[in-house]
């Protein structure tokens, strides 16, 4: 068979393409995404009184907001947050530029008696960190790193404080 029927996948006399042999099933990407980093700081302002929360709370606080929108990187999320504890949400909302808002009824502890409802955003850090008090030093440190350009970070503020980020890595495999 000549270049030029190799080129074009003409048959050759014998009724073969050259081509057809030669070209193998490549099988289609999917998207994949995995945690790249994760920082949960139970007392980012230090031990100011009415703000040191147990992790546990604030794994369930991001887990309340996500489950409402079952999506891949929200599944992902939700399961290594291992939420202890299954919290109500109401008012949910989602903006695509923004991120997730809603209401969670926090009735873990001394709160079984007397649920507190939490504030909760998770979203973009250009969007939460201007919602949110300083930044602890170690969700700082996550927030100014430069991330490769299949990354995103998240951060997760409760009543205006900035508890949790999140590197999120994408891949197609």
């Amino acid at each position: 068979m000549g270049l030029f029927s190799r080129i074009f996948g003409r048959k050759s006399k014998s009724g073969t393409s050259g081509t057809s042999s030669s070209r193998k099933n490549i099988p289609a990407l999917s998207e994949h995404f995995s945690i790249a980093e994760l920082a949960i700081i139970p007392a980012p302002l230090g031990k100011v009184s009415g703000t040191v929360l147990d992790e546990a709370v604030i794994r369930s606080c991001i887990t309340a907001v996500l489950k409402n929108q079952g999506t891949k990187v929200n599944n992902l999320i939700i399961d290594e947050m291992k939420a202890p504890f299954d919290f109500l949400s109401t008012g949910y909302s989602h903006n695509t530029e923004r991120g997730y808002a809603a209401v969670v009824r926090d009735n873990s502890g001394d709160h079984t008696q007397f649920p507190i409802d939490r504030r909760v955003l998770i979203g973009g850090a250009n969007y939460v960190r201007r919602a949110t008090t300083d930044l602890h030093p170690d969700i700082a440190r996550m927030v100014n790193q430069d991330l490769p350009v299949d990354s995103t970070l998240h951060l997760a503020a409760i009543d205006g404080i900035a508890y949790a980020a999140l590197v999120i890595k994408r891949e197609m495999k």
